[in-house]
Formats: C-alpha cells, structure tokens, sequence
C-alpha cells in the first residue's frame, strides 16, 4: 500500500466539538430475536452518552419488536419503528435515516458488537482528521467460515489512519485480490455529507457500498482506521454474502447509473468494476442453470474458461472454509498491543492479534496474555 495515504493527525475540525455532537445509530432489523437484545446492549453501552439508537424492523414475525420495545422502555435513547410490511434491508434503513436528528450517523447491524469506546474513538479521529467518514476494522466471527480467524482489513496491515479515495473505494468492488471489500465497513457520516442521500432499494447486496461510493463521488474525505473494534457476526441467516442473478443484475445497473468521474484512476478502476460485475452476473446464470439442470443453457456457458475457473475456484474455496474449522491448538499467548490514542499510530498492526484472538475464541480457548489490554479483553468475550 502506498505510504502516501497514510496520515499524520491534523488539526480539529472548526464546528460541532465531540463532546456536543449527537450520534444517531440506525439499526436495521429482521428476524434477528437471537441476537438482538446483544447488539443493542452494545449501543447502548458505549462511553459516548450523546446516541440515540433506532432500531427499525422490517417486519419481522419473531419476538425482535417486543424485545427492542422492552429495552426502550427502560432507556429513553431508544426509537423503535416497526414496519408491518417487509421492504428490505435498503428502505429499512431509510426510514430509521429520515428519522435520525444527529450530527453524525453510524451503522450497526442488529446481529453484530461494537467495543464500548467505538462510537467516541470513531468521533473523535473524524474531528481530529477532518473526516466525513470514518470506519474501523471488522472481526469475522460465528460461522464456520470465520472460524480460522479474521478481519476484514487484515490484507492492508495497517497500523495507522489511511485515506480512501474513490478510487480505491472502486477497486474494493472490482475483484482486485490486494484491496479487501471495504464496501461492508460501517463508517460514521457526518450529516452534512450524507445529506440527502439514502440506500438503493433495488440493491439486497451491496446497499451500503453503493451509498458510501455516491457519497465519495460527491468529495467526501474517508478515513480508515485500524482499530479492531467491529464484531462482525456471520451466520446462517445471513443475507450480505449471497448473490443471485437477480441481485448482481441491480448492482451492475446501479453501477451503471452512477454520476459521469473526471479523475482517471477512478474512471480506470469503475471500468474493472463493471468487468467484475458482468463476470460475476455471467457466473451466476451458470450456477442458476447447473441447479436446474438446464443442460443446453448449461453447457455454451461452461465453453467460457473463466467460468469454468471460477467453478474450479468455488469448489477450492468450500474444502478451504471446511478445513478452516479444525483449527489446530494455540502456540501461545498472542502479543496484543494497548489501543493508541484516537487516529495515532497503532505500535505494529492490530489486525493478525484480532484474528488470532477470534481464532481462539471461536474454539472455546484463549490466547490472550495475562496483561491483555481492554479491546482484546472484549473481544476475547464478544465472539464467543
């Protein structure tokens, strides 16, 4: 990566001082009773008091509503708007965003954790950075899959704030193996870039990639971070990792009704993303007519050989995700290092001790040392 975007602190941003902002949590929901009350717990106890946290369902018929009507009950910061007709993760999320009053915005899935410094860490490196956006590491647990261990910024090891420019924000969709999928970070926007902006509603995948692209396009300034303070929960409910035809057919087309770029490392990297996305479309009709045994749709597809390599590489991927669950005994303590101050530099990378950690807890062991520091501690407890 280059070391060009990497950032020195620069000065606070002349305006609303973190100790005034509001925050406004959205929490989209649906069908997801068993870990909900969780995920709230984990807004809700954050050190930064000035949240309002709304959870809006998408019309779910478990006990979701009864139990985040509970928890508002008892806690005034809580909004709870219940849908009674099911419209997606794209218009849940616009309605709890219509009804936000905060200074900055923050996104938290209703089966996931947040660390209980996240909120005020994340406003104060965007106030010291002068960021519109700012997100922070994602730690993979719950299914097997996630089971070896990992974050999601673990290919960049990162130790210290970074930009992300349009550009690399493209790439991260074009299927480039050296840029992770930044698109499933969960940044705090700042309203004055969020504006009017809201979710795709043809979009069921890659929703929030599409708003955060829109948002950039428009000269909003994204910092990255490499506190290791997001749980990521996978499961088998989970929605944000399958594709189908019909969902890579609206992600091509909301691709393609982005506004025109002028600058040409963008314009070079939404052209490898409208590749990645026509292959992946082409991929997915593949499989579409393999399940259903459409032997003359089936076999002129397979005469393409990057479909077949894909096909070779899908099969790879399921005895690669199926070895990961036996993972081997620990080797020992793993060297965590305490969390710098807010946008300072990180002494080595936190990402590989996160994933070890989740490593570890997933088996029901631990590999954290004695003097452990606070967000290893956490997280130790969080994806077990």
């Amino acid at each position: 990566m280059q070391n060009n975007r990497h950032l020195a602190p620069s000065g606070a941003v002349v305006g609303i001082s973190p100790e005034n902002a509001l925050v406004s949590v959205i929490m989209a929901n649906f069908q997801g009773a068993s870990f909900l009350e969780q995920a709230m717990r984990s807004v809700l106890d954050q050190t930064y008091g000035r949240i309002e946290l709304i959870l809006a369902d998408d019309a779910s018929d478990d006990d979701s509503v009864p139990i985040a009507r509970a928890i508002a009950q008892g806690d005034n910061r809580v909004r709870v708007l219940a849908s009674e007709q099911n419209q997606g993760p794209a218009a849940t999320r616009n309605r709890a965003l219509d009804a936000a009053r905060g200074d900055w915005i923050a996104i938290v899935d209703s089966d996931d954790l947040i660390h209980p410094q996240r909120l005020s860490r994340l406003l104060s490196a965007a106030q010291r950075q002068g960021a519109d956006l700012v997100a922070d590491d994602l730690v993979h647990f719950g299914a097997p899959e996630a089971q070896g261990g990992r974050t999601l910024l673990q290919p960049l090891a990162m130790d210290r704030p970074m930009i992300i420019d349009t550009a690399m924000f493209l790439r991260a969709n074009s299927g480039d193996p050296n840029v992770p999928g930044l698109g499933y970070l969960k940044p705090l926007m700042s309203r004055r870039v969020l504006g009017r902006h809201r979710y795709d509603t043809r979009l069921q995948i890659g929703e929030d990639y599409d708003l955060i692209l829109r948002i950039l396009l428009d000269g909003a300034r994204y910092v990255l971070l490499p506190d290791p303070l997001y749980a990521y929960r996978r499961h088998g409910s989970s929605i944000s990792h399958r594709l189908s035809v019909d969902r890579m057919a609206a992600m091509l087309a909301a691709h393609r009704a982005l506004p025109p770029m002028t600058d040409p490392a963008a314009q070079k990297a939404a052209a490898a993303v409208d590749r990645h996305l026509r292959r992946t479309l082409r991929y997915e009709r593949l499989v579409r007519d393999i399940k259903a045994r459409r032997i003359a749709r089936m076999l002129p597809r397979m005469a393409d050989p990057a479909m077949l390599r894909r096909l070779v590489d899908s099969l790879q991927d399921r005895r690669r995700r199926s070895a990961a669950q036996g993972a081997g005994p620990a080797t020992g303590p793993v060297a965590c290092e305490p969390m710098p101050d807010p946008a300072e530099a990180w002494a080595s990378a936190p990402a590989s001790s996160a994933a070890a950690i989740a490593a570890e807890a997933s088996l029901g062991r631990t590999a954290l040392p004695p003097d452990a520091p606070d967000w290893a501690r956490w997280l130790d407890k969080a994806v077990r």
